[in-house]
């Protein structure tokens, strides 16, 4: 005996014998017993759970790639990923040109393809305006440096 569901399950003969569920065609044991999936439920021969005909025409279930999104994913992605790495990249290196790059690519995942690229929008506008302070900064160091260089010698006096 056994329990399933919290159902007995007998598995006996008909003619009351134990029978071996691992065996295949003892003698003494009628022959239903021996197809698979026929077992007995409180002495009544039960049937198999499934339906031979369900297997035979195709199910209602959509075709495509279960446990894969479309392939439009994973273009908006691979662009929020390439604006996140090109606005931290930006962060440090060509900031005037890699901040622009990367806001666009943020925002072309964001428009086309919903998917969300804050991290290499935020990250690109920042490296934007790191770029331009710097560029700024180093204008303002050269034209200082020719200015004082230009300015009359006191010297002479």
């Amino acid at each position: 005996m056994s329990f399933t569901n919290g159902k007995q399950v007998v598995m006996t003969s008909p003619s009351e014998e134990p029978r071996n569920p691992y065996s295949s065609g003892q003698q003494g044991q009628n022959q239903q017993y021996q197809q698979p999936g026929y077992y007995e439920l409180n002495g009544v021969p039960q049937q198999p759970y499934y339906n031979q005909q369900a297997h035979s025409q195709p199910g209602p279930y959509p075709q495509g790639n279960f446990g894969y999104p479309p392939a439009a994913h994973f273009e908006g992605a691979q662009l929020a990923q390439t604006s996140m790495i090109l606005g931290i990249l930006s962060l440090f290196v060509a900031g005037v040109i890699l901040g622009p790059i990367a806001i666009s690519k943020a925002n072309k995942a964001e428009r086309e393809f919903n998917t969300a690229a804050t991290v290499g929008k935020v990250t690109g506008w920042i490296g934007t305006i790191f770029g331009i302070l710097w560029v700024a900064y180093f204008a303002l160091m050269i034209f200082g440096a020719l200015m004082f260089s230009m300015e009359p010698s006191f010297s002479e006096f």
